[in-house]
């Protein structure tokens, strides 16, 4: 028990190694006993064999049935007592297993037990009444042990071990032994070749299973280091997806998910004690000239500055988090009073206030403040985010620099204000944010070759709100990034059920500027796949001209990545914005979208034509599919096809509708991809 113990305390590669080590030791010590007793039986059998062999080629044939019938007579016991001697002398170099295997002593029996030949001859004419000789007389060669008197070999007990053999004599034609040799043997050369084979077998299984174990040893020691290591990565990588989950990639501060979180804590502690809970919501002024003035590199050197300046003037039970773009959230979970907040605040404006040193840029910045309170502003996440949302706001259009929420002023806020707010609490709720899809389908009408995601919000009060409503406020605000992070869930989620239904249908989702300079959104897209098992293949992307060509630098590389990753990735509302040929012909995309407007009036518009056929030829010499946005009409349809003109999606063919609508679709015309994607 006590060694039970101790063992529990090793490491399990060191439990191994002492277990093992002890079975292999026992394997070691079962196999060296189970030879040795083969060895030891072998050697008696070779011992027998040899005196059997030298018995009947150098004894028997010096005899005659008639000498072990009548006896032997003076004139025939000198042959016979040379013929023992010779095979004595032929024992010894015949046994050339043994190096002294010299026999101490031979007897000749007749039939009748009756002793014949001696080397005593007093014996000569006994009587014997061995067991061992009956078995020779019925046509065995036996073999035993007995002992003599010590001759002065070293025995033990002062006597002499002897192997035994009695060896029948019998002649050709005959029915039975006319009678038989005993033939003694001295056992020590016997047990010394034994000896040195135990030695060398011993040695010979010491280093086999020595060799053995050192090499399972090192095998189990490689494969304990190799999970070691995987365990350690899938460690440190659900730490690293639980941290992406919970903070911002950018900046390294807790993201929104996590400031809840802790804001929750910090409302149920207050709740209990009957403190005051206070979040300042902080957006930064005139970020947005920085990023147009030096790029959107420096900006996000700035961003990653402010975490570290405000950490400096908190407590260290505060909270910083980015919320996204601009927008940080300081949670204070106690204090006295509104002046503690406004005074806290001040500070961190102060700070902010102060030149950043940015790649040698020294950049000045100035932040609008909304601050909350509860139980005054509000009693739950919701509530309090909205509010600090207006107030900040409001700040922020009137220059003054840090605001308190007032119900009383701030309760007419502009609509914007409120879909903020109220868009942060769809977030958090399952039943608000859903999809729709609008097939996109051949030119032949006949069969669906994808589908765009679309983003529908039916608020608990409001009711459905239109999509224009509320898309240009998030994309105004970090927002979006959790509103794109949704929709791609949701498309995942449901491309897998589709794929479980055996319908392979790429699914499109779109993107904003904010996404596309969003460093971590390669990284959010690939671990999406992951978690839904879905082929990259099946998700397309779409971007607008003008979103590329912002930051084309900057977006290059986030579109790289997620080309890489196996993406396919569309430009949106092509001939809107201004591209760069240059650029367009470098950008890993493999779709081309032609816009409504130009769809709308090709038919009726000789210019809108023109510029339609000029894009599809674009889009085909750079390798691209081509699909035609808003096609209203059967004439567009006719119109595009003679253009050559791949895909084409809009009213005319189908609506958005959500995924059971176009899951009966899907069963009733199929679509152009023959074979599922196998999953990553």
């Amino acid at each position: 028990m006590e060694l039970v113990r101790r063992l529990r305390g090793l490491s399990l590669l060191t439990r191994f190694g002492v277990v093992s080590l002890l079975l292999t030791v026992a394997v070691g010590v079962v196999l060296s006993s189970v030879l040795s007793s083969a060895i030891s039986e072998r050697a008696r059998e070779q011992a027998e064999w040899t005196a059997t062999v030298t018995v009947r080629l150098g004894l028997q044939p010096q005899l005659t049935p008639v000498d072990l019938v009548e006896g032997l007579d003076a004139a025939r016991l000198a042959p016979v007592a040379r013929a023992v001697r010779l095979a004595a002398e032929d024992l010894r170099s015949g046994g050339r297993r043994f190096d002294d295997l010299d026999p101490v002593a031979i007897t000749i029996y007749n039939g009748e037990r009756v002793v014949v030949w001696a080397d005593d001859p007093a014996r000569i004419g006994a009587v014997s009444g061995s067991d061992e000789l009956d078995g020779a007389l019925a046509g065995d060669v036996i073999s035993g042990f007995a002992h003599s008197a010590d001759d002065g070999d070293g025995s033990e007990d002062g006597e002499r071990r002897l192997l035994e053999v009695y060896v029948p004599v019998q002649w050709p034609n005959a029915a039975t032994p006319a009678g038989a040799v005993e033939v003694y043997l001295p056992y020590a050369p016997v047990a010394d070749a034994v000896a040195a084979d135990i030695r060398t077998l011993t040695i010979t299984l010491a280093v086999g299973l020595a060799v053995f174990y050192g090499v399972l040893f090192r095998f189990v020691a490689s494969a304990s280091r190799r999970m070691q290591r995987q365990r350690e990565e899938l460690r440190d990588s659900a730490a690293r997806d639980r941290h992406h989950a919970t903070h911002d990639t950018l900046t390294g501060l807790p993201n929104w998910v996590l400031m809840r979180d802790r804001l929750d804590q910090a409302l149920a502690a207050a709740t209990r004690s009957r403190t005051e809970v206070a979040m300042l919501l902080i957006d930064l002024d005139r970020f947005k000239e920085i990023n147009d003035s030096l790029g959107h590199s420096y900006g996000d050197e700035l961003l990653r500055h402010v975490g570290p300046r405000l950490h400096a003037l908190l407590r260290e039970g505060d909270t910083v988090a980015r919320l996204g773009g601009d927008e940080f959230a300081v949670l204070l979970p106690s204090v006295e009073g509104v002046a503690e907040a406004e005074a806290v605040a001040e500070r961190l404006r102060a700070a902010l206030h102060q030149p950043f040193d940015v790649n040698g840029a020294v950049l000045d910045v100035e932040a609008s403040v909304g601050i909350v309170l509860s139980p005054w502003h509000g009693t739950d996440t919701e509530e309090l985010l909205r509010n600090a949302d207006i107030a900040m706001h409001v700040a922020k259009e009137r220059k003054a620099g840090a605001v308190v929420y007032r119900p009383e002023e701030h309760v007419a806020a502009p609509p914007s204000l409120t879909v903020l707010g109220d868009l942060r609490r769809a977030l958090d709720v399952d039943d608000e944010l859903f999809l729709h899809y609008q097939p996109k389908f051949t030119l032949d009408g006949e069969r669906v070759e994808g589908a765009e995601a679309l983003l529908r919000w039916r608020h608990p009060t409001r009711g459905l709100v239109p999509p224009g409503d509320f898309i240009p406020v998030a994309e105004g605000t970090g927002i979006i990034l959790q509103l794109t992070e949704r929709v791609l869930d949701l498309a995942l989620a449901q491309l897998s059920r589709w794929r479980e239904a055996g319908a392979a249908l790429p699914v499109a989702v779109n993107l904003s500027t904010r996404c596309l300079l969003d460093a971590g959104l390669p990284d959010l897209v690939q671990r999406l796949l992951a978690e839904h098992g879905v082929p990259a293949t099946l998700l397309r992307l779409e971007v607008t001209e003008s979103s590329v060509m912002g930051d084309a630098a900057r977006c290059m590389d986030v579109l790289q990545r997620l080309h890489d990753l196996g993406v396919r990735l569309s430009i949106d509302d092509f001939g809107t914005g201004y591209s760069s040929m240059a650029y367009l012909r470098r950008l890993p995309v493999d779709e081309l979208k032609i816009d409504r407007s130009f769809v709308g009036g090709m038919t009726t518009t000789p210019h809108d034509a023109v510029l339609v056929r000029t894009a599809i030829d674009l889009g085909h010499n750079l390798g691209l599919t081509v699909v035609a946005e808003g096609v209203e009409d059967a004439d567009q349809v006719v119109a595009l096809r003679a253009l050559g003109c791949d895909i084409a999606q809009g009213y005319h063919f189908a609506r958005p509708m959500p995924a059971d609508e176009l899951g009966a679709l899907l069963a009733r015309v199929g679509t152009i991809h023959g074979e599922l994607p196998a999953a990553p």
